[in-house]
């Protein structure tokens, strides 16, 4: 047998025992691409991640399959990606502001198109060690010609609109409106922009909403 055919030989046992090992529950955190935010650092895999079909034996049979052309998809390995059910599994609430299915109304076509915003992990992408991973400014695809008759604010909606002040959303609104406060109506009682910006990028736990909410995630998927 020729030295380069022991080598493909070598690598390719290599590589499936090395696979074998990662599939073990024992080195799933060697799989994880990055931090989890903060909130879900104690969550097994599996709280987020759902079973992948078939057993590891099957699954690298599928990739091969895909890999000359005989499959259109690739297998997962042990853990499939998680979509909108797996984050609903533990956030779901029945009065949530903005839910991700609202998005996908033919009014919010364009926001679709912008910045995805049917989909959870478009703001809350897991694994970069922040709780929020999309752009503060984004509200302007939705909101930009908002009227409000008999606005409480002092400077009004309209006004921060034409100013672009965008920044000034979520220092007065809770996106997902689960915190139990009293909007701001005065600029000086919008929520201090450095204490939100660490707040989002999961740097503090402190949360500068309000401490209490309204309705408390579950602990676990699987809590009844």
């Amino acid at each position: 047998m020729k030295t380069a055919y022991k080598g493909y030989i070598i690598g390719g046992i290599v590589s499936v025992v090395l696979l074998w090992l990662l599939s073990l529950s024992t080195f799933h955190f060697l799989r994880m691409p990055g931090a989890l935010h903060n909130g879900h650092e104690t969550l097994a895999c599996n709280e987020c991640h759902e079973q992948a079909e078939g057993s590891f034996r099957q699954q690298i049979q599928a990739n091969i399959r895909y890999l000359i052309g005989q499959r259109s998809t690739l297998a997962s390995f042990n853990f499939v990606v998680p979509d909108n059910n797996d984050c609903l599994a533990c956030h779901q609430r029945e009065d949530d502001r903005h839910p991700v299915y609202r998005f996908n109304e033919p009014r919010f076509s364009e926001a679709r198109k912008a910045v995805q915003a049917q989909f959870c992990v478009s703001c809350h992408q897991q694994h970069q060690g922040v709780m929020f991973t999309a752009d503060a400014q984004n509200c302007r695809y939705c909101h930009k010609d908002m009227r409000l008759n008999d606005d409480p604010l002092t400077t009004s909606h309209q006004s921060l609109i034409k100013q672009k002040r965008w920044d000034s959303c979520l220092a007065c609104h809770d996106f997902h409106g689960n915190h139990q406060m009293q909007i701001p109506i005065t600029d000086d009682a919008m929520l201090d922009k450095k204490a939100l910006s660490d707040y989002l990028a999961g740097k503090i736990n402190s949360d500068p909403y309000a401490e209490k909410k309204l309705v408390s995630a579950k602990e676990t998927r699987y809590e009844n």
